[in-house]
């Protein structure tokens, strides 16, 4: 159809050969296969990406912006077939004596022996072929068989984009249950970046409603690579005529109608136009698919089941995906998806394609099954999942503090937690790491085993900062989880007055100690200013890591406010001593 991209690529013709039967390369016997092969369409044929088919967009013509490339001219037999051809806004080019648009001469169509056209209605909810109505009616003037078709644009959310472009389809066509009328086409090409499971549930949605909205049951257009490569799911549409574009070879055969060129010459159209021929391998004769005052059969029937049922472990959770099957007769309005053991149950709408089944232990490995429901009935329970088993997350809160005195010991806590509900996980072993800094390696201190209320307590003396890291390996049912703090270590300033009163001229000492003792360390007298503390003198503390200054405040009836003070280093934060208050 000349509003979308080519659909079948040469090297795929050969990868279909289970599927496709070889026509004749030149027409023979008339209307029947021939075991001569035909030609193959050239790789001006292929078909769409996934990339080029969602961006795809309506152009002006009614087309989307990627160009439709040119078709091999070779047919199948059709002497004595049922053939016609589909039309969109292409057909009519803007000449210079029809600058909106050359008319399709119909009367010419039909006496160049077709017997049906289809035209394009509309593609997603915003776009009318300009030239619908005006063909729709020639068709059916000249004495043709008419049909329409919808381009389909596949989207999010799944239901309401289906619903909606069914309605807008079904609006434009009007009432399709009349004679020489063909069943409304849903022409299903690109997948608008849906994976196959929300694009099949999209197709059945919007062909069950426009069922419901028109009467008839709708028809699928599609191609070969698409309908087993993409959709891969050709049960879910079983109820639904087929309509195939495969050019070079016949496609699979339950196809009622096959459009077998894109590059057929019909008298009344300009250029070259699709073609596509009644095969009536679906079982449907052409009086009945022709007329849509012949009724057609719908037996009642419940949906299938599922399939491809695929499971995910979560945190006590399982989160369960699947295909849809045939809907029978009544579109699937729920699934519903059952653990084992424990038949614990998730039901979801029927536009879903997944569910999460929660409340699951850890530890226990789970199968799960998914049943369809809808109106007519629930399916029989699909084919079992593989086996999955939940992961609990887990966390630990450690409780250290950020600094501790030289010389004390240090004690760390954690809790050891579900994630999820935050209770304690007990008897659980809690490995103990420690390290200087970032660049010292990690020192195992040994395992401790979480209690009752989950909880662990470590006890280390460390002489400088330390780095310590409480880590759980996990274990059946649970995540890992691990959990680092640091902890500085203050070095002890002592510091004393000789006097804390002094007589003006007269000096006082000021003497104390540092611990750890470390050679060559300095400290400086600060004295407070106003509200800054203002360095002094500095002194090197001795062996034994004392130190002692000597101080002659100048001015009478004042008081002086000092400290001692280290700077950070070798592994030890900075300190100060207790102030201390000396009067003049």
């Amino acid at each position: 159809m000349h509003r979308r991209t080519r659909r079948v690529p040469a090297a795929l013709a050969s990868a279909l050969t289970t599927l496709l039967v070889v026509l004749p390369a030149s027409p023979a016997a008339a209307g029947l296969l021939s075991p001569s092969p035909s030609p193959t369409p050239t790789t001006s044929h292929a078909a769409p990406t996934a990339t080029a088919s969602a961006t795809a967009t309506p152009s002006a013509s009614g087309s989307p912006s990627v160009s439709p490339s040119a078709s091999p001219s070779a047919s199948p037999t059709t002497s004595g077939a049922i053939t016609g051809p589909d039309v969109a806004s292409y057909q009519h080019p803007a000449t210079a004596s029809y600058p909106n648009g050359k008319p399709i001469n119909w009367n010419a169509v039909a006496n160049a022996g077709m017997e049906f056209a289809i035209v394009k209605a509309s593609e997603s909810t915003t776009y009318k072929n300009p030239f619908f109505a005006g063909d729709y009616a020639g068709v059916q003037a000249a004495g043709l068989v008419r049909g329409a078709y919808h381009f389909a644009r596949p989207a999010y959310p799944v239901a309401s984009t289906a619903e909606s472009q069914a309605a807008y389809f079904a609006k434009l066509v009007g009432d399709v249950n009349t004679t020489a009328t063909l069943p409304p086409v849903l022409d299903l090409e690109v997948t608008g970046g849906l994976p196959r499971a929300d694009l099949v549930t999209w197709a059945q949605i919007f062909l069950y409603r426009l069922r419901t909205l028109t009467g008839r049951t709708p028809m699928l257009y599609t191609y070969p690579s698409f309908w087993t490569d993409i959709l891969a799911d050709p049960s879910a549409f079983s109820r639904f005529p087929l309509w195939m574009a495969s050019y070079g070879a016949a496609p699979t055969s339950t196809s009622e109608l096959w459009q077998y060129t894109d590059s057929a010459s019909i008298s009344g159209i300009s250029g070259h136009v699709d073609e596509s021929k009644f095969l009536g391998g679906g079982g449907i004769p052409w009086a009945t698919l022709s007329d849509g005052t012949q009724p057609v059969p719908w037996p009642a029937a419940a949906p299938k089941a599922p399939h491809s049922i695929t499971a995910t472990a979560g945190p006590a959770t399982a989160t369960v995906s699947w295909v849809p099957g045939n809907d029978g007769s009544a579109r699937t309005t729920s699934y519903i998806v059952t653990s084992n053991p424990g038949n614990i149950t998730a039901k979801v709408n029927g536009a879903a394609t997944s569910a999460t089944v929660t409340g699951l232990d850890p530890a226990t490995a789970y199968n799960f099954t998914v049943t369809a429901v809808s109106a007519a009935g629930t399916s029989t329970p699909s084919a079992v999942s593989p086996a999955v088993t939940p992961i609990v997350a887990t966390q630990l809160a450690p409780t250290q503090p950020s600094s501790i005195t030289y010389g004390h010991r240090l004690v760390v806590t954690a809790i050891l937690t579900r994630s999820d509900t935050h209770q304690p996980i007990a008897d659980q072993a809690i490995t103990v790491l420690r390290r200087g800094s970032a660049h010292h390696p990690w020192a195992n201190r040994g395992t401790v085993t979480t209690d009752a209320e989950g909880g662990v307590r470590v006890i280390l003396h460390p002489t400088r900062a330390v780095q310590v890291a409480l880590s759980f390996g996990g274990s059946p049912g649970y995540s890992p989880t691990y959990e680092m703090t640091t902890t500085h270590v203050r070095p002890v300033v002592t510091a004393a007055l000789s006097k804390t009163t002094l007589r003006h001229g007269r000096y006082v000492k000021l003497t104390g100690t540092l611990t750890p003792a470390l050679a060559g360390e300095q400290v400086v007298r600060q004295q407070l200013i106003g509200s800054t503390w203002r360095n002094g003198p500095v002194k090197t503390i001795d062996k034994d890591g004392a130190f002692s200054f000597r101080l002659h405040p100048v001015k009478k009836n004042t008081t002086h406010t000092y400290r001692i003070f280290v700077a950070a280093g070798h592994g030890l934060s900075a300190a100060a001593s207790p102030i201390l208050i000396l009067k003049v």
